[in-house]
């Protein structure tokens, strides 16, 4: 394979990753949803009853506004809450995030309105909308259609996340009580104009508070996703960055990094299989692609294994070493899944070694 094929294979998936941005976000939401409503739209935060359930209706969304002449968004979501004001009243939130938004976007909310009305007459519906990267909003938040004493005028609740910029700190604050302000400043980080080491220390700086604020590991888990997924580094910086978090965890006594690898070996995985599934379709290269996928893949399980040996067992001999090198992919998954729990890496090798075929 020429380097030229290499090169528009990675742009190709690079391309394809781009068009799934939302995901993130909708994970963001989905897992977070009454911090978000808090951090952003504070008084509809009051009014929703956080004793009952809510429910995502993202389904019910897609079929009634799934016309791909509304537009792409970053994501959009419709969540169904009660109302303090009574058990009777549902409130239907309509969520859309963007990067950026003409005076187009305020009739495609519009229309959004009144196709979730059509539905639900039932409901009072607050339609909201979060730009990620909009350098001024004032224009943005209100349709009006007709004149006089005819037609319509229509409002929506818009937040500007770009209005955090001059107040990184506070952001940084928020964090310690509420887990989207890290959501927040991970993006406002990706959208800066910066070097690739500027961009590294940024996402250091904003993992770091996950320590400092002592975070539950399934919320830093969560969290560390995102961060990874909005502010992607050359390999070389990602490797020096998790070195680092390697000696942060040390003096921190969190458990993160090892997850934090296993997350990112899961996702290199994902990305191979996608790589092999591009080059097939353009080269038929099948059995290529199988053997490039597993040695990619034994490659990076070595060599999370080995920094993860290093930072709770210290450096292995040279006779372990060689066993890791010359171990195949399933054995390696063992001994990934196995170090959290090993007391020694005797124990962790002779192990495993009697355990897997």
């Amino acid at each position: 394979m020429s380097p030229h094929d290499v090169s528009t294979t990675d742009a190709d998936l690079a391309a394809s990753e781009r068009s799934d941005y939302d995901s993130p976000w909708k994970e963001a939401i989905g897992a977070y949803f009454r911090p978000f409503m808090q951090l952003f739209f504070e008084p509809v935060h009051a009014r929703i009853d956080w004793s009952q359930p809510h429910e995502f209706l993202d389904s019910e969304l897609q079929k009634i506004t799934g016309d791909s002449q509304l537009g792409k968004r970053f994501a959009d979501r419709l969540v169904r809450a009660r109302s303090r004001e009574g058990q009777e009243l549902w409130l239907l939130i309509h969520i859309e995030i963007q990067g950026q938004a003409d005076i187009a976007f305020n009739h495609r909310m519009f229309q959004y309105f009144y196709r979730i009305h059509d539905h639900h007459p039932e409901a009072e519906i607050i339609s909201l909308a979060v730009l990620t990267n909009q350098p001024d909003c004032s224009r943005l938040g209100r349709y009006v259609s007709g004149h006089g004493d005819y037609g319509v005028q229509f409002r929506f609740r818009v937040h500007n996340l770009q209005a955090w910029s001059s107040q990184w700190d506070q952001l940084k604050a928020q964090a310690a009580r509420n887990p989207f302000a890290v959501v927040a400043l991970a993006q406002l980080a990706a959208h800066r104009k910066t070097s690739d080491p500027e961009r590294k220390a940024s996402k250091r700086e904003i993992i770091w508070l996950l320590y400092h604020y002592r975070y539950a590991r399934e919320d830093a888990l969560a969290l560390l996703r995102f961060i990874d997924w909005m502010l992607r580094l050359p390999r070389v910086l990602e490797l020096e960055l998790r070195d680092e978090l390697i000696k942060l965890e040390e003096s921190t006594k969190m458990p993160y990094v090892m997850s934090y690898e296993q997350m990112a070996l899961e996702r290199g995985q994902k990305l191979g299989e996608k790589r092999g599934q591009k080059l097939g379709e353009k080269r038929g290269e099948k059995r290529g692609e199988r053997r490039g996928e597993k040695r990619g893949e034994k490659r990076a399980a070595s060599n999370i294994l080995l920094r993860q040996i290093q930072a709770k067992f210290g450096a292995p001999t040279p006779e372990q070493r060689q066993r890791i090198d010359a171990a195949e992919l399933p054995q390696l998954d063992a001994w990934l899944d196995r170090i959290l729990t090993a007391s020694s890496l005797e124990e962790l090798l002779d192990e495993d070694q009697a355990s897997v075929s």
